[in-house]
């Protein structure tokens, strides 16, 4: 593959309209790396940059939804890994984290958004790791993490595979496309069509052998996740394997303050599965980054501050879940932080005033700091709006 000879066809490729009603074309080009080169695309303008990265299936093509709707935002760029896509395969050994860091290099990009799906996941994971100033948030979907075990279940796909399988690349781009229940979900058979299209161009990708020249990362990313004081946030389809969900936990456990979200209708190949859904979860979690940030970095009492700042410019602005905000304000009241989890569950309540149970939360939070005034008058208003909540009832009977 000669460098630089998708460079005659720019002008056919996807056509982005932007916000603005202009249109921009998708640059293309080669970089080299050490003993290979790397195909990549960059498309928009915008103040920061997203770098998606894809899994190890489907080649960057996978982010086409992604693409063009983040482009009228941010500056957006993608690229094939090693041996998928319109990169070559690699000869000698390689590092997928010195790959990555010769993407920023070359783009110039001081520092991005890093969205990894899968084993694409697991490098943003060890990228972050390695570079912690080169990344600005986190979102990773279907992620394993480098360090943690796969089982056996996860290795054959439940009994299905075979070690003769693997070898065999037209039986098994069959199968991980048309037959494996949790790469896309069951249901939903224009995508595993969709997907056998992307697959059928580049059958390369199918072949793992290129995977044993890949360099691990120094360190395992297990035992290092609460290094990374990011927002991070976690997305999961609801029919992929059962481990990724076991890695998303460690995922979710190790690293402070992280999000996560569960997609339905989906498996393991979420943004191409349900990229509507996908996008909106990924905005609303960047909407929410600065805040995020703000808590991981400076503290409860800062985060407060910027929050009731923000709502004075924006009655309407929320940067988190009701469902977020209630697990990270019982994080800290288990941790014994009451007067920090009272904040964290009032923002909720501000948040989300027609729920009964931002109010029960808030109710339990002053009970256990021992304002029994404020825990009565929270109970009360949680019943109000819920008059079936069996907790609330319990409570005040516990506090009259």
């Amino acid at each position: 593959m000669r460098k630089y000879y998708f460079t005659c066809l720019v002008l056919g490729f996807l056509i982005i309209h932007t916000a603005a009603g202009q249109q921009d074309s998708i640059v293309t080009g080669y970089k080299n790396v050490k003993d290979g080169e790397l195909y990549y695309e960059t498309l928009g303008h915008g103040d920061e940059t997203i770098v998606f990265i894809h899994d190890g299936l489907v080649h960057g093509e996978v982010w086409d939804d992604q693409f063009s709707n983040f482009s009228e935002k941010f500056r957006v760029v993608r690229y094939d890994r090693r041996g998928y896509g319109r990169s070559p395969q690699p000869e000698k050994n390689y590092s997928n984290i010195e790959d990555l860091h010769q993407v920023f290099t070359f783009l110039k990009i001081d520092r991005a958004i890093l969205i990894g799906m899968s084993a694409g996941g697991g490098l943003a994971i060890d990228f972050t790791l390695a570079h912690p100033d080169k990344v600005a948030s986190l979102i990773v979907v279907g992620a394993v993490v480098s360090g943690f075990g796969y089982s056996d279940h996860f290795l054959t796909r439940g009994g299905r595979l075979t070690a003769a399988d693997y070898a065999n690349p037209e039986k098994l781009l069959q199968y991980f496309v048309k037959e494996d229940p949790y790469e896309i979900a069951p249901h939903n058979k224009d995508i595993k069509e969709k997907l056998w299209h992307l697959m059928e161009a580049f059958p390369q990708n199918i072949d793992f052998s290129k995977n044993r020249l890949a360099v691990p990362p120094e360190r395992p990313a297990i035992g290092r996740l609460n290094e990374i004081q990011i927002p991070t946030l976690i997305v999961i389809g609801e029919y992929d394997i059962p481990d990724v969900f076991v890695h998303a936990g460690a995922i979710e456990s190790g690293i402070p303050f992280a999000q996560k979200v569960i997609i339905r209708n989906a498996g393991h190949l979420v943004p191409l599965e349900q990229p509507k859904i996908f996008n909106e979860q990924v905005q609303d979690f960047l909407n929410g980054a600065e805040f995020f940030q703000i808590l991981n970095t400076k503290g409860v009492t800062e985060a407060v501050e910027m929050f009731h700042k923000k709502r004075k410019e924006d009655t309407k602005w929320i940067p988190f879940s009701e469902t977020h905000m209630n697990a990270l304000g019982y994080q800290f009241l288990q941790s014994g932080q009451t007067k920090e989890a009272i904040e964290l569950f009032k923002l909720n309540v501000l948040a989300y005033p027609e729920s009964a149970n931002t109010y029960d939360s808030l109710g339990e939070a002053y009970m256990v700091d021992g304002d029994k005034e404020l825990a009565i008058q929270n109970y009360n208003k949680s019943l109000e709006l819920d008059p079936n909540n069996k907790n609330a009832i319990e409570k005040l009977k516990q506090l009259k």
